[in-house]
């Protein structure tokens, strides 16, 4: 075989080969399609329509770099996936330039006749398949694209039936509900704290949405009252996750008995600051009798953002499990979320720039965060190990343009199948349709 041309087939650039020659993965990553997880076939240059390859269930990497930054000489975007199981399309955030990704993931062309034969329409209506999008967390690498796909989306058929005569189809947003409580002010920070007009400094999901209809009033209502445009706030269904009262969805948290200690894994929960991430079994977000998917949530560790979720994909293809932004310690949430799952997807963090970092006299409070809740190349093969997954995805990459060289150290302690997520990769779940 020659990997070079099995390489340019699959979409990956001679270049890029050459730099990862010398290790074992390139070759894992062409040969996986012959397992029960493998790359679709396609490539990234190639748009795909949602229900194309040769896999029914396709895990669709859209942004594969974390953080709220454009690293030098890395073209990923932040933090954000897409599941497609047949045509239906699943979101899990949506970081800086991840609408543009999704866009050329699935932005088809489309064909109509006329009188004169076939013209190109100018866009598809691939968000039409969009059933739900969920965020792990509210922190801005994973959310900056939502107003992008709130206002453009509809031109894109978010929200609106499949075909004329039917029901509007919104889009189910599941997202954290209200913190509840500040942060703690471990920097220092002497500037000002935003409230919104109803006085909450830490808003949920559904406010944040609702918020964002009033910031973009002006074009919002220049689209529906002059261009015709359907009322927007009709295009996505708001559910809460939380612990607050009036939270949706409530987090199952174990609350503190009489005689429990206090600890990092404390068996229940007192607050945001004090214990964002206590032992719990995972919950049903979402389930769709129509296809056979259903979604479960834990938490994670991100602190001090609480709440941090994991969420669980169980199709009827196989499972995929994303992590989201957590340290490596979750008190055993992770692996109870995606114990056996084929799929687990996973935040992580080059120890080795961190040192960097330290060293050029950034905050601590930042090389706190960073330490304590990310986990790094040399950690999350470990957990993957202890969540017994066949395949590790690395995905949230900090730094985005970190070198290949050290992020295949994340196989250590793991005995499954390593791969080094890019922006586009597709990856099969289950077993490849034949013909």
């Amino acid at each position: 075989m020659c990997l070079i041309r099995e390489a340019l087939k699959y979409g990956i650039s001679r270049r890029t080969f050459l730099k990862r020659a010398g290790s074992s993965l390139v070759t894992a990553q062409l040969l996986s399609g012959f397992g029960t997880v493998g790359w679709a076939a396609t490539s990234p240059s190639v748009i795909t329509r949602p229900g194309a390859g040769n896999f029914n269930t396709r895990l669709v990497l859209l942004g594969t770099a974390g953080g709220p930054a454009w690293y030098p000489g890395s073209n990923r975007v932040s933090a954000s996936t897409a599941l497609v199981v047949g045509e239906t399309i699943y979101l899990v955030d949506l970081g800086h330039g991840a609408t543009h990704r999704m866009a050329e993931a699935f932005n088809a062309s489309i064909f109509v006749n006329t009188a004169g034969g076939k013209v190109e329409e100018t866009q598809s209506r691939f968000l039409q398949h969009a059933d739900a999008l969920f965020f792990t967390h509210l922190h801005l690498d994973h959310t900056a694209d939502y107003p992008a796909l709130l206002l453009v989306g509809q031109n894109a058929g978010l929200g609106s039936p499949k075909a004329p005569g039917q029901p509007a189809r919104p889009l189910k947003v599941f997202g954290p509900g209200d913190r509840g409580q500040l942060e703690e002010n471990k920097s220092g920070y002497q500037g000002t704290i935003v409230e919104t007009p109803g006085s909450s400094t830490t808003p949920g999901t559904r406010e944040m949405t609702n918020l964002l209809w009033q910031a973009f009033a002006q074009t919002i209502n220049d689209f529906t009252l002059n261009n015709g445009w359907l009322d927007f706030t009709t295009l996505v269904e708001l559910h809460d996750i939380g612990w607050t009262e009036g939270s949706d969805i409530p987090i199952p948290l174990p609350r503190r008995g009489p005689l429990d200690p206090i600890g990092q894994c404390a068996p229940y929960f007192i607050d945001p600051n004090t214990t964002p991430c206590p032992p719990l079994a995972p919950f049903m977000v979402y389930r769709n009798p129509a296809n056979g998917v259903s979604v479960r949530a834990t938490l994670v560790d991100h602190h001090q953002v609480f709440p941090s979720f994991a969420y669980r994909f169980d199709t009827p293809d196989g499972s995929v499990v994303i992590s989201g932004d957590t340290g490596a310690n979750t008190c055993g949430n992770l692996q109870r979320l995606a114990q056996g799952a084929d799929v687990l997807v996973h935040e992580v963090i080059d120890e080795a720039w961190i040192e960097v970092l330290a060293g050029t006299g950034v905050p601590g409070a930042l090389i706190e965060h960073l330490n304590a809740t990310h986990t790094k190349i040399g950690e999350v093969g470990g957990v993957a190990e202890e969540c017994g997954v066949r395949t590790l995805v690395l995905n949230h990459i900090v730094p985005g343009n970190a070198p290949v060289g050290h992020l295949v150290k994340a196989k250590r302690n793991f005995s499954g199948e390593l791969i080094i997520g890019e922006d586009l990769m597709q990856i099969g779940v289950g077993r490849a349709r034949s013909g």
